[in-house]
């Protein structure tokens, strides 16, 4: 038997947003992306891994890399991988260390709580 998918009872766009807003602000994910950068940065050095090396590697140009390196462009979550996987570690090593946002610690504590 096939299964029929039915699109009548999905809310349009007008009805407004089902999700709600991240709790992020343009602060935040410009510190974000400077931590990711330091890291990808230490980790390639430790390496001894030139600029090109892990561009070629992830296959970006090496002025990509520069830029994802100073925080100045948003890394995909694919290519966090393809860098991670260049550079021999889990996704979870860029993000070692770096705490969560008090908002979002707040909403966690309170669905524990629920």
């Amino acid at each position: 038997m096939a299964l029929q998918h039915s699109f009548s009872d999905t809310p349009s766009l007008a009805d407004g947003p089902r999700l709600r807003a991240a709790p992020i602000s343009p602060a935040t994910a410009r510190y974000v992306q400077t931590r990711l950068g330091r890291a990808i940065r230490q980790r390639r050095r430790m390496l001894e891994l030139t600029l090109q090396d892990l561009s070629v590697a992830c296959g970006v140009s090496f002025q990509q890399v520069h830029k994802y390196e100073a925080g100045l462009s948003s890394l995909s979550a694919s290519q966090l991988w393809a860098i991670a996987t260049a550079l021999e570690v889990p996704v979870s090593y860029f993000y070692e260390g770096l705490a969560a946002p008090a908002a979002w610690r707040a909403d966690n504590d309170d669905a524990a709580l629920g």
